[in-house]
């Protein structure tokens, strides 16, 4: 298990809380479980800027939670006691003791799991997962878990995960939607940059909404002071070298207008 010397190491190198890395410790471990397990590795589909970290960019910015999405159907009370149990059992084989309290929410199971891996460290020490129950599952590949903490760099994990196309079509979505996350923003705008198949984006989006979405709508979307009063906050502890939000906003424009918009005329 990770000592508090290799926690203390790593954190002065980023210049980023020891919390941070002792919570991506836990995903990781997490993550280990969860792709040696037959109902997780097989039943749900793992998403959001965790996935993209712990999947395609292991240089990302570190995240926060655990996101997954499951077929309409399925039992959410299934995996609430899978995921209990594999605390459990990490309980026995680590030094800590995790616990849990989760909710149900219409479709949504959220599980908050408080932990204490090293005691040197004091912090709010809790890591969501989070659930959801839908009856549309965009584009997923199985994909390989990529650790970087010696305890696992040898583990072979896989999970269902959104290919990217699916992730910018999620991201595009929760901006039009009501939510005001600012994660969502730099995750869109990294992505954006990358080598997409903007069609696939698209027809992603017409599958979920059942219309075109209208993306100059999305770019009044992002301009919205919700985005930039939070910036530093959601962002402080998780990217040392933080882009303003005026640079990454501006920079999103662009993108949308040549690779989502032109493409389009």
């Amino acid at each position: 298990m990770i000592n508090y010397f290799q926690i203390q190491r790593q954190a002065a190198k980023e210049i980023i809380p020891e919390s941070i890395i002792e919570k991506d410790y836990f995903i990781e471990l997490l993550l280990f479980y969860f792709g040696n397990d037959d109902l997780l590795n097989k039943k749900t589909v793992f998403r959001g800027g965790t996935a993209l970290k712990k999947v395609y960019f292991p240089d990302y910015r570190y995240s926060e939670d655990l996101d997954f999405i499951i077929y309409d159907g399925e039992d959410l009370n299934v995996f609430k006691e899978r995921i209990n149990k594999i605390l459990k059992n990490i309980g026995s084989d680590f030094p800590f003791n995790p616990s849990a309290s989760s909710k149900f929410h219409n479709d949504r199971l959220q599980i908050f799991i408080q932990y204490d891996i090293i005691s040197e460290i004091t912090a709010i020490k809790e890591l969501k997962i989070d659930i959801l129950r839908d009856n549309f599952i965009p584009s997923f590949e199985e994909k390989r878990i990529i650790f970087t903490y010696q305890d696992f760099k040898n583990a072979i994990c896989k999970l269902n995960t959104y290919i990217l196309e699916s992730v910018v079509a999620d991201k595009i979505s929760r901006i039009m939607d009501v939510d005001k996350e600012a994660r969502d923003i730099y995750d869109l705008w990294y992505l954006l940059k990358s080598d997409l198949e903007i069609s696939k984006v698209k027809n992603i989006l017409i599958e979920k909404f059942g219309y075109e979405i209208c993306f100059h709508d999305l770019i009044s979307k992002i301009k919205s002071d919700s985005y930039k009063k939070t910036w530093k906050i959601r962002f402080e502890r998780q990217i040392r070298e933080l882009p303003s939000f005026d640079i990454i906003s501006g920079q999103l424009e662009k993108l949308i207008k040549d690779k989502l918009i032109q493409s389009k005329e």
